[in-house]
């Protein structure tokens, strides 16, 4: 892995909350980080936000993929991940306190985990 280089701008870090482990089924993001990956996201226009745009997350340690749904909540404009979010938090096991990261892959259109026990990744 020697060269690689992450473009900071395309990394959305959350430590999980209650709410984003809970019965809900939805990951609230960080705003100011997700509106730093949709510049790169040329189709994710308002109105695709809010019926939800279907995006692929990829765990590259266990090369598995997860299908997530990325949503603004009108008119607050906060942006969650809806269906799927259960799926990928069950199988990486995740919970309270866990610090999530993603990184924006613009070039293959595809979030990959870059979770704490990946720590060998540079960024």
């Amino acid at each position: 892995m020697e060269g690689l280089r992450l473009d900071g701008d395309m990394i959305i870090s959350k430590t999980l909350s209650r709410t984003d482990v809970d019965k809900h089924g939805r990951l609230h993001l960080p705003k100011s980080q997700v509106l730093s990956v949709l510049r790169k996201m040329t189709y994710a226009t308002e109105e695709r936000l809010l019926n939800g745009i279907e995006l692929e997350v990829l765990d590259i340690m266990k090369n598995h993929s997860y299908s997530v749904i990325l949503k603004s909540r009108n008119p607050s404009k906060d942006y969650v991940l809806g269906t799927g979010w259960s799926a990928l938090k069950y199988s990486l096991e995740l919970k309270e306190g866990d610090n999530l990261k993603l990184y924006w892959d613009h070039l293959n259109c595809k979030f990959i985990i870059l979770n704490c026990e990946y720590s060998l990744i540079p960024f």
